[in-house]
This record gives C-alpha cells, sequence and structure tokens, in this order.
C-alpha cells in the first residue's frame, strides 16, 4: 500500500509542470560548506549554549532534530520523545529564536514524528516560533522528513519564501533479498526524479553513491549529503558534487 501511495504521488508529480530551475543561493556559505550535525548536542548541558558554540565555531548551517507534541502544541529540539512536560518546554523551539534571531545561519530541522493529522499544525508551529528569524531576508529554514507523501504535502502548506523542504531520499539497499532488489528499482527512479528531473526540490540522502546520478545535468536545487565524519569521505562527496555534507566533527 505505502509503495502504491509512493507511485501515485509521483505519477502526480511527473506530469505536473515543472518549474524553472531558479538559482540557489546561500550567501552565509561556501559553494561546498560543512553543517554541524545536531548541534543541540556537545559537552555543555545547556542544548542554546551548544548551538551557540556551533555557530560561534564558524559553521554556516546547523541540523536539528525536532519533535512534534500533540498535547502541548509545542515543537521542541529533541532526537527522541521526552516524557516531561517541563522538559519540553524548556527544549521548545521557540527558545531558539532568542540566539539565532539576528545570526548569519541556515536551519536544518529534521522532523521525526510527522504524521499526515500533524503537518499542517506542526508548519504553523515551526513559522510562528522562528517569525522573527524568518523576518531576515536570507533566513532558510530546511524541513527534512523521510516520507515523500509528508514532503510534498508540507510543500504544498508552505508559503514561506524562507522555508524549504528538504526531501530525504534513499538510492539503494544492500540486502540480497528479491523483495529489496525490487525496492531497489523503485529507489532509484525516485533519486533519479527528484535529482534529474524536478528543477525546485532540495534533496538529503546518507548514500554518496546518489552524487553519480545526472553529475553534469542536475535539475536539482543542492544536494546534501549526511553524516559525514571522514575527511577523505567529504572532499570525494565534494567532487562527485555534493553542495553540503553534514558532519559531527569536520569543518
Amino acid at each position: 500500500m505505502k509503495f502504491f501511495l509512493i507511485s501515485i504521488v509521483t505519477i502526480i508529480l511527473l506530469t505536473s509542470n515543472v518549474v524553472k530551475s531558479e538559482v540557489t543561493e546561500l550567501p552565509y556559505c561556501t559553494s561546498k560548506s560543512i553543517w554541524k550535525h545536531a548541534a543541540y548536542k556537545g559537552v555543555d548541558d545547556s542544548f542554546l549554549q551548544n548551538i551557540e558554540t556551533a555557530i560561534s565555531s564558524g559553521y554556516c548551517g546547523i541540523e536539528l532534530d525536532i519533535i512534534y507534541d500533540e498535547k502541548e502544541k509545542i515543537i521542541y529540539i529533541s532526537h527522541n520523545p521526552i516524557d516531561s512536560t517541563e522538559y519540553k518546554r524548556k527544549k521548545s523551539l521557540i527558545h531558539l529564536e532568542k540566539i539565532i534571531k539576528d545570526k548569519n545561519i541556515y536551519i536544518w530541522l529534521d522532523w521525526k514524528n510527522t504524521k499526515l493529522s500533524n503537518l499542517s499544525k506542526g508548519m504553523d508551529i515551526i513559522k510562528d516560533s522562528m517569525k522573527g528569524y524568518l523576518s531576515n531576508e536570507n533566513s532558510l529554514i530546511l524541513i527534512e522528513t523521510p516520507n515523500l507523501i509528508h514532503n510534498e504535502i508540507l510543500n504544498l502548506l508552505n508559503k514561506d519564501k524562507n522555508i524549504a523542504i528538504l526531501n530525504w531520499i534513499s538510492y539503494s539497499s544492500n540486502e540480497d533479498s528479491l523483495i529489496e532488489k525490487t525496492k531497489n528499482i523503485f529507489r532509484f527512479t525516485r533519486a533519479w526524479v527528484y535529482i534529474c528531473y524536478f528543477s525546485d526540490k532540495w534533496v538529503s540522502s546518507h548514500d554518496i553513491k546518489i552524487l553519480k546520478l545526472c553529475q553534469n545535468e542536475r535539475k536539482v536545487k543542492s544536494i546534501f549529503i549526511f553524516t559525514i565524519n571522514d575527511l577523505k569521505k567529504a572532499k570525494k562527496a565534494f567532487l562527485m558534487g555534493a553542495n553540503v555534507v553534514l558532519s559531527d566533527s569536520l569543518k
């Protein structure tokens, strides 16, 4: 059922008019830049202090995991759900606004618990929590989910020019089963469509092999590769055409 729905979305997208590619400009970054993975983690007990440390270290972009809490109607910074209501509020996205509002930094939000029922509410909370930052001309928030359908719905919901949807795309599985080999055909086709055909998409992937696609004829706005902590592998990714590498330790 899942693959049927994804196939339907892909067909709809392929039959839609393709928007002419716009030049992707990230003035705060070089053309090949390294962003800080999970910038809220670090040596300090304060997640805000860890983020400030990452920014002051010279990163032009930071990645943060977020969770939407339906009961509290907040989005907080965490990889996993938190039980304590007090702790959720302490890690609310609204506190991030206080330290980045006037900073030259880009934000990658990895939304961990999207559902069809919370996409619109979550998007509204992100916009409201970050409205000061979003008022800056060159600000950019990239919202990533691993679900293609959720991504496309968020694309439809989003009316803010300083917010974009980062499409997490898998490329292949090394498992040898017939099912996985069949899925790999779909994975490859989806990756090709998003990188080689669409001109208005942002793509992320953990698989460096995805950079082999259409190396000289790409339509995609930018390709983000995660998470690389080996300098040689990062250099290879950039040589293959990655625009951004996400890392825990590289700068």
